[in-house]
């Protein structure tokens, strides 16, 4: 008689699955590569088949575990619905809200973390991708557009505006960033190519010359980039305007404006930490519009 499921050993599966790997598995789950083996093995020996063949290469799927792959998905998918749920009816306000938002939301409201001490525990991760609420590795999501499918609600929360800075010691040395000659004139400190999809990148293209650029991976790197003199650069206004190093040498640009909503599968929408967690953050947006919009 087999034993009953150890349902410890489903986000091994599922994290190796995923990772290649045991040891990139275990550093995701974060535990150690012993227990992590040990569960691994525990739930082959309970379902009597070998869920992955090893090499030195990595860990690649059985006929048996490719079988088994969806269903364990389903099964984790629902494990996470119940803790959820369990947590978001154990107390009116309290419990963990996963929020995922893209890089200058995240910066946002990284700044405003401080809840009452009867408020969610917010855990705060940067990402683009809306289907971390499909796979329910996030239960709020901060995005500058709404998801093309999707059991969603979504809420808007507000907007954000972008402007070009520079150093004021590179402002001296290039006059014309103050005037619209500086798309042509100036160096730029733009992000990699491969976010050349983002919307500042894509208007940003359209008007300065490749050979005129510093290019970096992210918005911080991007603003010390541009306070070490590297060039001039877009910044959401709220992030440019209150740096010391830096001065505004355009008005908010209209067309990089962006409108911010806040989108939340339906199944979790009622909860009251997520009710709870919602209207923080719209009441946060509200009360900084002014800096959000450039207008402070």
């Amino acid at each position: 008689m087999k034993q009953d499921l150890n349902w410890d050993g489903i986000p091994v599966f599922l994290a190796v699955a995923n990772h290649g790997n045991l040891r990139s598995a275990a550093v995701a789950l974060r535990i150690s590569q012993p227990t992590a083996g040990r569960r691994l093995r525990m739930l082959e020996s309970q379902l009597g088949v070998a869920l992955f063949t090893r090499g030195r290469d990595g860990h690649r799927l059985t006929d048996a575990g490719e079988s088994l792959l969806p269903k364990a998905e389903v099964m984790a998918h629902a494990a996470g619905d119940l803790a959820r749920e369990t947590r978001g009816l154990t107390g009116v306000l309290g419990g963990k809200v996963r929020i995922s938002a893209n890089e200058w939301a995240a910066h946002f409201l990284a700044c405003h973390l401080a809840v009452p001490d009867d408020g969610p525990e917010i855990e705060l991760t940067i990402s683009e991708r809306t289907e971390m609420l499909v796979r329910r590795d996030a239960d709020l999501a901060v995005r500058h557009g709404l998801p093309v499918t999707g059991n969603f609600l979504t809420r808007k929360a507000g907007g954000m505006a972008v402007a070009a800075y520079g150093k004021a010691e590179y402002i001296r040395e290039c006059p014309k960033a103050m005037t619209e000659e500086r798309y042509s004139v100036c160096r730029w400190v733009t992000y990699t190519e491969e976010q050349s999809h983002y919307q500042t990148m894509q208007w940003l293209d359209a008007r300065i010359h490749s050979d005129q650029r510093v290019r970096a991976a992210n918005t911080i790197l991007i603003r010390e980039a541009i306070a070490a003199g590297a060039g001039l650069g877009l910044l959401p206004c709220f992030l440019g305007d209150e740096e010391p190093r830096l001065a505004r040498v355009s008005p908010p640009i209209r067309e990089l404006e962006s409108d911010y909503w806040l989108i939340v599968p339906k199944e979790l929408a009622d909860l009251p930490r997520i009710r709870n967690c919602i209207d923080w953050a719209v009441a946060l947006f509200a009360e900084e519009k002014p800096r959000l919009l450039g207008r402070s």
